[in-house]
C-alpha cells in the first residue's frame, strides 16, 4: 500500500487532484469568519474549498478539518 502526504495551500493543491482519488484529508484551513474585520481572517472562500474536498474524496473517505465556532 502506498501513502503520500501532500503539503501546501489546499486551495491550490486540491485543484490538481482527480475526482474520487483521496482516502482522507487532514486540514487546518483558513476559517474565514471575518472576525472583527481583520485581514488575517477575511472571507477566504471556505465553501468552495470544502466542495473541492468532497470532489476528491473517495466514497467512504473522511476529512478531519480544524475549525472555529
Amino acid at each position: 500500500m502506498n501513502y503520500k502526504i501532500l503539503q501546501g495551500d489546499n486551495r491550490d493543491t486540491l485543484k490538481t487532484l482527480a475526482d474520487c482519488s483521496i482516502d482522507a484529508i487532514v486540514t487546518d484551513p483558513p476559517y474565514g469568519i471575518d472576525f472583527l474585520g481583520k485581514a488575517w481572517d477575511a472571507n477566504t472562500g471556505a465553501l468552495e474549498t470544502y466542495r473541492e474536498c468532497l470532489r476528491v474524496l473517495k466514497p467512504g473517505g473522511y476529512i478531519l478539518a480544524f475549525s472555529a465556532a
